[in-house]
């Protein structure tokens, strides 16, 4: 059986660039070698091809101009992108975490484990309130039944110290820091309202404490950021394209919708830091390759002009 994608050498891939009109330096199969064909070539090709000569190849065919550099510039980018937007994300994250076991706990205060009490959350999610209890909170307790469990908690010392030391006493603000992020969204989604508008007075006063102009977070605001955010921070720690990548695939949930989300989940200072090394990312692709360079903003959802403008908004906050 002949082979789709076969074994192709490293000079046979500059080989096939040049082919298909893509000029190629001497420094392309370092790159090539060290970063692999598929991530750079597959992943960020689409801004220099030429598409009619494609449909008439059959095959991939560069625009004039179209540089291995340039693809490559395009590939650090997003790179660049994806790390400040994990490094974020992953702060906001950490806020919904304290938060929902603050505010969650506030209302059980003397109970053991009160998440594990499916009456505790929304009656109208308790389908999904069972889902998480059985499938995340007692795996990561060892209260499933699962025969493969071995009392080492997933190598969690600090759940093992509380199942073993703590007669089985887990914290939600210990739990928490074995739960992903979208466990963490799911949990806060299946609360009961109380506690939904709880989290959402909570993150309104955190924006307060930091920023001169109070502004108010809603529970329906918050469920479309978490939403978001937790598609970019999955993208971005698996390494996939960030920089075009469109949440459910609507044209207004893109990257600078997740950038402006983060606005609301930190604090000034660090959202400033944010916004600045995102405009410098911007602003270093564009003089890089400025005949792409619309065509990259346009699939982040950046207007370049507007840039300056929103960090003075955001100063004035």
């Amino acid at each position: 059986m002949s082979l789709r994608k076969p074994y192709r050498s490293v000079n046979e891939q500059l080989r096939i660039l040049r082919s298909r009109g893509m000029a190629v330096d001497a420094s392309a199969g370092h790159v090539l070698r060290r970063e692999g064909y598929y991530p750079i070539v597959n992943g960020y090709k689409d801004l220099f091809l030429d598409r009619k000569a494609c449909l008439t190849a059959g095959d991939d065919r560069y625009g004039t101009g179209a540089r291995f550099d340039d693809l490559y510039a395009l590939f650090l980018f997003d790179r660049e992108l994806r790390e400040l937007l994990f490094s974020s994300i992953t702060r906001a994250e950490a806020a919904l975490k304290a938060v929902c076991a603050h505010e969650f706990t506030g209302l059980h205060p003397d109970e053991v484990n009160p998440y594990l009490n499916p009456d505790y959350y929304d009656s109208r999610c308790r389908p999904s309130a069972m889902a998480l209890i059985d499938k995340v909170f007692k795996r990561i307790l060892e209260l499933d039944g699962n025969p493969r469990n071995r009392g080492d908690y997933g190598g969690k010392a600090y759940i093992r110290h509380c199942m073993e030391d703590h007669n089985g006493q887990v914290p939600l603000w210990v739990l928490a820091n074995d739960l992903s992020f979208g466990q963490t969204v799911w949990f806060f989604q299946v609360q009961s309202p109380a506690v939904r508008l709880a989290v959402a007075e909570s993150f309104t006063g955190l924006y307060a404490d930091t920023h001169d102009r109070p502004r108010r977070i809603t529970i329906k605001r918050l469920d479309s950021i978490f939403n978001r955010l937790v598609f970019y921070r999955n993208l971005c720690a698996h390494d996939e394209r960030c920089y075009c990548a469109r949440y459910d695939g609507r044209a207004n949930e893109n990257v600078y919708q997740a950038i402006g989300d983060l606005g609301y989940l930190l604090d000034k200072d660090d959202y400033l830091e944010l916004f600045g090394r995102f405009s410098a990312l911007v602003a270093r692709v564009t003089s890089t390759m400025p005949s792409r360079s619309q065509a990259i903003l346009s699939a982040m959802g950046v207007r370049e002009r507007e840039l300056a403008d929103r960090a003075e908004i955001i100063l004035r906050s």
